[in-house]
């Protein structure tokens, strides 16, 4: 008995371990993504003569981004790791008469969804749409990407420095500073300008009610700042121009802030950073 529990949870472990890892995707952003976002149940499965794929399709009973509304989608989906002989932490299946909410995207020309890595989900009495996602999806017509201010969202190309930091850093100044290391907020337009440089911990943020996306930004100025924190601002003030982050579908440009860190080494009298 014993060695069965311990079995049991060796097992766990490892399945643990190995657990699906993706970027969590913000439902909006996907729907924004998205050709089609409906509800629907699955009337046919049909495995191909190979059985390393599927075709189910869809009877669509609700839609939420309608474009031509059809009332039957069809997608090709991988089969099952028992099928394919391809084990791995992320299969999943969709079986026949079960209703789902699905974020259908458009990838090289074929339409399809996935149940991992997606807000895509089977819907059933003990896992609903959750009420944040319920609202989302009922006042996403409204919804313009480029009126909210994006960090690290899943959707978007990562934004760099244009202006070279290392040389502004060079002229920084020498001085025995106390503390030594700050964590600082850069805000870009959406032209990639330099915006603002807030301090972290004095980082507030507006967030919409409706979208939990962000539409402003500011500084609490609860703390005090200090003469490193002084001069780090005034270093990165000088990094004017970034690169312009844009939705990587519609490339329609947004701006965002990004985390930078400032160091100063009191051996060697060096500045330097890290995004």
């Amino acid at each position: 008995m014993k060695k069965k529990i311990i079995t049991l949870l060796t097992l766990l472990v490892s399945a643990l371990a190995f657990a699906c890892s993706c970027d969590e995707i913000h439902p909006m952003i996907e729907f924004h993504s998205s050709e089609y976002v409906f509800e629907g149940k699955i009337i046919s499965k049909v495995y191909s003569k190979d059985s390393l794929t599927y075709k189910v399709t869809f009877d669509i009973s609700k839609h939420y981004k309608k474009g031509d509304a059809p009332k039957t989608l069809e997608f090709t989906v991988t089969s099952e790791g028992e099928l394919t002989g391809i084990f791995d932490s992320c299969d999943w299946s969709a079986k026949k008469n079960q209703n789902w909410l699905v974020y259908a995207r458009n990838l090289g020309g074929t339409l399809s969804f996935s149940g991992v890595c997606s807000n895509s989900k089977k819907i059933t009495e003990y896992a609903p749409i959750s009420l944040r996602e319920q609202t989302i999806l009922d006042h996403a017509k409204a919804f313009k990407i480029e009126n909210y201010i994006f960090e690290n969202e899943s959707g978007f190309n990562y934004c760099k420095n244009i202006t070279d930091i290392n040389t502004i850093l060079e002229s920084g100044k020498i001085k025995n500073y106390e503390n030594q290391i700050t964590l600082l907020n850069v805000s870009i337009d959406t032209d990639g300008k330099l915006k603002s440089v807030i301090r972290r911990k004095e980082l507030i943020v507006k967030k919409d009610s409706i979208f939990d996306l962000i539409t402003e930004i500011g500084d609490s100025n609860k703390k005090p700042i200090t003469e490193f924190e002084k001069d780090a601002i005034e270093l990165v003030t000088q990094v004017k121009i970034w690169e312009i982050k844009k939705h990587q579908l519609t490339g329609i440009k947004v701006p965002y802030i990004r985390h930078i860190w400032i160091f100063y080494d009191l051996d060697t009298n060096k500045w330097r950073y890290e995004l």
